[in-house]
Formats: structure tokens, C-alpha cells, sequence
């Protein structure tokens, strides 16, 4: 069984994100239960597929392939900051952006689609485009947190032409989550 999901790859280099998770890690330093990405591990989940039997992999290219032939590139930015949970209890610190790209939507919309057909059914959950930048465990001061992400510039941080989604297989690991592209898709 191999562990797979479809995303979109995000560039951090040559980009404000790294300087973003960088001052975020600097001012939260003190915050011994934020669990901060890894900049080359950054991508945009259209479908989290699971456990999936290799003979499998197969019917999955040839269906996002197939589905992928109605979509061309289009541009994503970036631009807003949030926090998934409340703003006592917070579990996920995001980059999002203010307005969300069409395309994008129908893109995850054609791809869940696809996935149903091919017997992975989509979950319950919204689509809410983002980028995970600190999964949140606890923290010590709450207000101090507040403070920081209330005063973090909405700015674009990440603007990108997406030309490509990839097939990843995910490896678990103590030290986090490796992936490996099983497939590249170019728009």
C-alpha cells in the first residue's frame, strides 16, 4: 500500500515566505509546541487519496490526466494570514489568499469529481485553499500569539503561475513526512 495525495507544488525560494516562517519562528521562539513546516516540503493538497493498492496508480494517471486536459495554468497569490481553531485555542497557523483564483476552485471540484468516479470519495470538508505554516500543540502565551499574528503584514508572500500537479507518495518519518512525485501533470 502506498500513501498518496495530488497537490499543487509551492516555490519558497526567491519569495517572502521563507523570510515570513523565519520572523514567525524567531518572534514564537519561546513556543515549544509549534510545529513549523519545512519550506521544501510546501505544496496545496487538491486530494488527499490515502492508502491506495499500487495497481491503482494506474487508473488514478490516466483519470487526473484525462480530467486535466479541461484546465490550463493559472496564477495564485499568497497574500493573507489566519489561524484554523479560535483565537484562544488555535491549532493551525495559514497563508491563504484574499481572492482565491476561479480556476482553482474548479480545478479541485474536477478533481474530487475524478476521484469519486474512480472509487476514492471526497470527504466532508471545504476546500480552503492554503498553506500551512505552524500546526499548534499549545501554547504558553496566548496573548503574546494574538499579538504576533494580528501584526503579521498581508502582503503577497508567495505569487506563482501553477503549470503542474503532482502525484506525491507520502513517507512517514519521525522527523516529519518525505515525499516522493510519482507523477507530474503539466497544465
Amino acid at each position: 500500500m502506498k500513501r498518496l495525495f495530488l497537490a499543487i507544488p509551492i516555490k519558497t525560494t526567491e519569495n517572502g515566505f521563507v523570510p515570513l516562517l523565519d520572523e514567525l519562528k524567531r518572534r514564537l521562539a519561546h513556543e515549544q509546541h509549534i510545529g513549523w513546516v519545512r519550506p521544501n516540503n510546501i505544496h496545496l493538497t487538491l486530494k488527499f487519496i490515502g492508502s491506495t493498492h499500487s495497481h491503482e496508480i494506474p487508473k488514478i494517471i490516466d483519470g487526473v490526466g484525462e480530467m486535466l486536459k479541461n484546465h490550463k495554468s493559472f496564477t495564485m497569490d499568497f497574500n493573507r494570514t489566519g489561524i484554523f481553531g479560535s483565537r484562544y485555542a488555535p491549532r493551525v497557523l495559514w497563508l491563504g489568499m484574499q481572492d482565491t483564483p476561479q480556476e482553482l476552485y474548479d480545478l479541485e471540484e474536477d478533481t474530487l469529481t475524478t476521484f469519486d468516479k474512480l472509487g476514492f470519495l471526497r470527504d466532508r470538508q471545504n476546500f480552503v485553499p492554503h498553506i500551512t505554516l505552524g500546526r499548534i500543540k499549545g501554547l504558553c502565551e496566548k496573548q503574546y500569539f494574538q499579538k504576533v499574528v494580528a501584526g503579521i503584514e498581508q502582503k503577497s508572500y508567495i505569487r506563482q503561475e501553477v503549470k503542474e500537479i503532482i502525484l506525491f507518495e507520502s513517507f512517514l518519518r519521525p522527523e516529519g513526512a518525505v515525499y516522493k512525485a510519482l507523477k507530474v501533470f503539466n497544465l
